[in-house]
């Protein structure tokens, strides 16, 4: 879909495949996607409404396609609804077509990185220390609590591609919801 949308308006276009995407040190987002038979992607759409690449807004979308808890499964109730963990995703895209269609002079980049959270003998496990894109490491206490992990190496790669002001759109954690 992003692919279409770049070809549509004429926007930037790089979609990272799992080798790109550990070469480049993006060890989150591929540490939460190993464990799926569908590898992870990092995908950038850049546009430009100014003439200088600066002051660049950048969107960042959490894009889990489906979140079992990985290793740290989720319980089967409700189970289901976890294909909607990649909402920030898709709300940028959408947000990435008006953007098309209303081509505001403001420069914007950005981000989906995108997984899906799942149990194997490769996933990622509690215990594991992971490096992320920004020299920072996470220790994973639970596999379910992946999004942080995909959306620090999202917004560091935002601010590597040059946005100087960030926003993350991602679904609230369960216990977020809770606290509602």
């Amino acid at each position: 879909e992003a692919q279409k949308l770049a070809l549509f308006y004429g926007f930037g276009c790089t979609i990272h495949d799992e080798n790109e995407i550990e070469k480049l040190g993006m060890s989150g987002l591929f540490h939460v996607g190993k464990g799926s038979v569908h590898p992870p992607r990092m995908i950038v759409l850049k546009y430009q409404g100014q003439e200088q690449w600066t002051d660049v807004l950048g969107l960042v979308g959490k894009g889990i396609t489906f979140d079992t808890g990985g290793i740290s499964l989720k319980d089967s109730e409700g189970m289901e609804e976890m294909i909607s963990d990649m909402g920030g995703a898709a709300v940028l895209l959408g947000v990435m077509q008006a953007i098309g269609k209303l081509k505001p002079k403001i420069n914007i980049i950005m981000v989906i990185p995108a997984a899906e959270n799942m149990p194997s003998g490769s996933a990622f496990k509690p215990g594991d220390v992971i490096p992320t894109l920004s020299g920072r490491t996470v220790e994973v206490l639970n596999t379910d609590a992946e999004g942080r992990i995909v959306l620090a190496d999202g917004v560091t790669y935002a601010k590597q591609l040059g946005a100087t002001k960030v926003i993350d759109i991602a679904t609230l954690t369960g216990a977020v919801l809770v606290a509602l």
